[in-house]
């Protein structure tokens, strides 16, 4: 309803003189239907520009309101009031219902003014509120369709891990760390712009905290994660999650065998049109030309680093150890 009467109500004009000008013409305009009335309205000077002085204040504001007042009380004492042709008013009784025209007049301004705001502000949170809702449904929607992808990939590591019954246990405990990474991205979601979004820095710093928490435990190999403070949309941010927990993952499982002593590192940079993920360590690197481990999860890598549009590259440091190094394009806004 509040909104159905404003979009009848025009905006007022920024010109003050538009504003006093079309004032002067409704209370003109009023004046003359006063005058053709004249037979009927004899004993009522008044009446007719009451409704005026409120049209006036609704439509423009209260100062507009305080001039149709002056203005039609000097007409009603010129023309409809005793002496005629006069703006003084002889008769007392006269006088005091000028007066109390004045003040009611003065006070419909005030209050009619004070309406219309009122309504603007409401109507305002009311729209507030809708783009709020609206915000939300979308989000859910999002998140629905993130949830549902998200089962079905983990459905279908099952599935392999099913298929591959000497290597189940590795698989499924797998699947279980990236049901965690997803939980964290989740966990930190949130909305900015229309768009869902994580922060990769606080992103990566807990995830490797979990990660030293979880899997390294009493052994000698520290963690570290040192990422820009960059906002990922949410597609970018589980991709990226994932490559970097599987990465510093096989790096504690394999690079210090024996409980050797070592570090891994993970840093997340901006460089250009280009955002860098890197892990490296200084483990035992590369021993034999056969992977370890199951393989899934260097297949997901890859055809998450070619969902990224990226390149991934592994190779041996010259001090020793592995750097695995993942480029990929800054995604364009939308």
């Amino acid at each position: 309803m509040e909104n159905l009467l404003l979009q009848f109500l025009p905006k007022a004009p920024q010109s003050i003189w538009v504003r006093y000008g079309v004032t002067a013409v409704i209370i003109a305009i009023t004046t003359l239907l006063r005058y053709v009335l004249e037979p009927i309205l004899s004993k009522y000077p008044f009446l007719l520009y009451i409704p005026a002085i409120f049209l006036v204040s609704l439509l423009f504001d209260r100062a507009s309101g305080f001039i149709a007042v002056l203005l039609s009380g000097g007409f009603a004492a010129w023309l409809f009031m005793e002496p005629r042709g006069d703006l003084w008013i002889a008769d007392h009784g006269d006088q005091l219902a000028f007066m109390i025209y004045v003040g009611l007049g003065l006070g419909i301004a005030a209050i009619t003014e004070m309406l219309r705001t009122t309504l603007e502000e409401l109507c305002q949170s009311w729209e507030k509120l809708a783009a709020s809702d609206r915000e939300k449904d979308l989000m859910l929607q999002e998140i629905h369709h993130r949830i549902r992808n998200d089962l079905q990939l983990i459905s279908a590591q099952l599935t392999l891990a099913a298929m591959r019954p000497e290597n189940a246990q590795a698989m499924m405990q797998g699947t279980i760390e990236r049901i965690g990474v997803l939980a964290r991205i989740y966990g930190r979601l949130r909305r900015v712009d229309g768009a869902s979004i994580v922060n990769v820095r606080e992103f990566l710093e807990s995830l490797v905290e979990d990660l030293q928490l979880g899997m390294v435990g009493v052994r000698p190999i520290a963690l570290s994660a040192r990422a820009d403070s960059v906002d990922l949309d949410m597609n970018t941010a589980v991709a990226v999650g994932t490559i970097a927990n599987e990465l510093v993952t096989n790096a504690v499982k394999y690079a210090f065998p024996d409980a050797q002593a070592g570090w891994v590192d993970l840093s997340f940079r901006q460089e250009a049109d280009e955002y860098v993920l890197c892990v490296s360590d200084n483990g035992v690197g590369f021993t034999s030309d056969q992977p370890k481990g199951t393989g899934l999860g260097r297949q997901i890598v890859q055809q998450l680093a070619l969902q990224l549009r990226g390149k991934l590259d592994i190779q041996s440091r010259t001090e020793g150890g592995i750097q695995a190094m993942l480029r990929f394009p800054v995604p364009r806004p939308g």
